[in-house]
């Protein structure tokens, strides 16, 4: 990261005041954690710091199997969970207490609950072994592959559409790959990349994550080189940006979310239209600035999402019993219909709603030929109403649309 502090006068102030807000904004508990995290019947995954709002909605689904499993979370970034699978070093695939120490805030592991609340909770000295590495891109992305004799498996959860923000106060629409590159790589370009000028109110992340390193596919600016400060997690950019009140400084500032954050805070924070090099337009995730349809990803005029990954160690090809309590559910060819729902009313797209599909990070786009769809249903979750037919099976359903999912006609099932 380049410092914000070359900077002079009264961006060099306001900077300084950022960076002092920038610590209890990004985590405001520092204290020990009163619990202490379960130790049995639990999943420990580490990783994506964008996915922690959709496993809230998951854990109280695993708390209703048999057995029932807890979910013990923490943020590490997308590629420090990927090595937690991946490395052959003992001491990287272990998640532990990180207290807080000088300007750096308190990382310590959450417990999502059955009633989809959380609470931070202390891990044993020695730490756990991760069970999944969550990430919201591929391996590859990070540099990362199998060591030999080792099996890992990659179970794909949802399409995760990543966004560049500003305060909803700012007048910007929209932003092309190109302005993106001046400011992100260039640190404004000497004022081209108009209003993004001051790299101090860039909210960016690091190479550890996924969010960055998939965005930086997008805009041709390595993950590492990126101008602004560090928030430390999307909670931090989150937080950090909504402490902007004023016009000036809101006018300037630029940051960077993945959509199931950013769609909860619309009333704070507007996404930008993106316009990738080649397109004549920008294009939101959304069909329009207030819908919540992701048309734009699902037919691939919003180009910059990829799957959630998540990572495990199997055996013969399975995962262990903790590890599959989760990736199993997303491994069935049919979702069950309550995480459907989950994946849905958090603002991300079940691969069934898909109609376009990649198997590279920013890779080329193909269309979705096969497999059940759910983009009915979908448009039921996410809009509140769907255009199709409703059926309680195939035969209500017409030729053009024979199989009933989720209580929908639709063309393939």
């Amino acid at each position: 990261m380049r410092p914000s502090a070359l900077l002079g006068g009264p961006a060099r102030a306001l900077a300084l005041l950022l960076a002092a807000l920038a610590v209890p904004a990004a985590h405001a508990q520092t204290n020990t954690p009163t619990i202490s995290c379960p130790s049995t019947q639990v999943v420990y995954v580490a990783g994506s710091s964008a996915v922690r709002s959709f496993l809230t909605v998951v854990a109280p689904l695993l708390a209703q199997d048999t057995p029932a499993y807890s979910i013990v979370y923490q943020s590490q970034g997308s590629c420090t969970g990927v090595t937690a699978i991946f490395s052959t070093d003992p001491t990287k695939r272990v998640m532990k207490d990180i207290p807080a120490a000088g300007t750096r805030a308190a990382n310590y592991a959450i417990l999502l609950k059955a009633d989809g609340s959380a609470q931070e909770c202390s891990l044993p000295p020695e730490g756990v072994l991760v069970d999944i590495g969550v990430s919201d891109v591929f391996a590859s992305t990070c540099g990362v592959e199998a060591p030999a004799g080792v099996q890992t498996a990659d179970y794909e959860g949802p399409v995760q559409p990543m966004t560049f923000v500003v305060p909803v106060n700012s007048t910007q629409k929209s932003i092309s790959a190109e302005a993106a590159y001046m400011a992100f790589g260039m640190g404004g370009n000497a004022g081209k990349a108009t209003p993004w000028l001051d790299a101090s109110l860039f909210f960016v992340r690091n190479a550890s994550s996924g969010t960055q390193q998939m965005i930086a596919r997008a805009i041709s600016v390595p993950a590492d080189k990126w101008w602004g400060v560090d928030r430390g997690g999307s909670d931090g950019v989150r937080k950090n940006m909504k402490l902007l009140l004023d016009a000036s400084s809101s006018e300037k500032a630029i940051g960077i979310l993945s959509t199931d954050v950013a769609d909860e805070e619309r009333s704070n924070l507007r996404i930008l239209a993106f316009q990738a090099r080649g397109q004549k337009c920008g294009f939101l995730p959304d069909s329009t600035p207030f819908a919540k349809d992701k048309a734009n990803v699902r037919d691939g005029h919003y180009p910059i999402w990829g799957p959630v990954h998540f990572y495990t160690r199997v055996e013969n090809g399975l995962p262990t019993a903790a590890a599959g309590a989760l990736v199993s559910r997303f491994a069935a060819p049919q979702l069950e219909q309550p995480l459907l729902e989950a994946i849905i009313n958090k603002h991300l797209v079940p691969k069934c709603a898909m109609k376009v599909k990649r198997t590279a990070e920013m890779g080329p786009l193909s269309p979705v030929t096969s497999g059940l769809r759910c983009g009915c249903f979908f448009d039921k979750v996410a809009n509140g109403a769907s255009s199709c037919t409703p059926c309680g099976g195939p035969g209500d359903c017409p030729s053009s649309a024979p199989s009933c999912n989720y209580g929908y006609c639709e063309q393939g099932g």
